[in-house]
């Protein structure tokens, strides 16, 4: 006979904190909107207002609501972008859960047969956003502006795919690259020069998915030995300054 699990006993503000995080994702509460005050929450939840504080606390710490004072404050919800769940992977990185590699691989693995859903959805719309993205990749040449005009063709053709799964898989993948690289922050023409994406973005426009897929597994692993040259280096250089120090 199977057993039985212990009974686990919620905190009050947990059930508050999941029972309005629940109203957000589905949508009873949306982006801009603000949440009823404070006042309102313990008469609704029949709860003291420590318990709702805690549950506001939580809402603000894992990016739900923005927490405004004044006349006009309150709880407002916040938009659910795809960064929130680069922050949640980036914390995996950093507590030694996930290595530069291994999201690498992810990558390899994913965006090519996004690229190919992208050529096969393709639409004038989507041409023109796409050749706007490659042709704004060299308009700055100053770091972080070269990063975010260099990954916005990987977030075009995420939206081109048509899965909204894969587009979050996706965005966040490139977002969390972007935040890890920010500590060494390497030359982008070292890493990313121009003219990487101009294979891909041809056979994406012309709809041939195999060339597509082909092209983005190509780009993708150019990128990944770039990058990690680039780290390497990095590394190199600042051992070699801790040991003069």
């Amino acid at each position: 006979m199977k057993a039985f699990q212990p009974v686990r006993q919620v905190k009050a503000s947990d059930e508050v904190f999941n029972q309005l995080k629940d109203s957000i994702i589905t949508g009873m509460y949306k982006t801009g909107d603000k949440l009823p005050s404070e006042r309102e929450l313990i008469e609704m939840f029949k709860v003291s207002r420590t318990v709702v504080r805690e549950a506001m606390k939580v809402l603000a710490a894992t990016g739900f609501v923005e927490i405004r004072y004044g006349a006009t404050g309150g709880a407002f919800v916040n938009d659910l972008t795809f960064d929130r769940l680069s922050d949640a992977w980036g914390d995996l990185f950093s507590s030694g859960k996930l290595s530069i590699p291994e999201l690498c691989q992810a990558r390899i693995l994913i965006e090519p047969h996004v690229a190919r859903l992208a050529a096969e959805n393709r639409n004038n719309e989507y041409i023109e956003k796409l050749e706007k993205a490659l042709s704004n990749e060299g308009l700055h040449d100053t770091y972080p502006d070269t990063v975010h005009e260099r990954q916005r063709v990987h977030y075009v053709l995420a939206e081109m795919c048509r899965n909204r799964f894969l587009e979050s898989i996706v965005k966040s993948l490139v977002i969390l690259i972007r935040n890890i690289t920010e500590e060494f922050q390497p030359p982008t023409d070292e890493v990313h020069p121009l003219g990487m994406h101009d294979a891909l973005v041809k056979a994406v426009i012309a709809g041939d998915g195999d060339a597509a897929e082909k092209e983005m597994r190509a780009h993708l692993i150019e990128f990944n030995d770039r990058m990690a040259a680039a780290e390497e280096k990095y590394r190199k250089s600042q051992k070699k300054i801790w040991t003069v120090g």
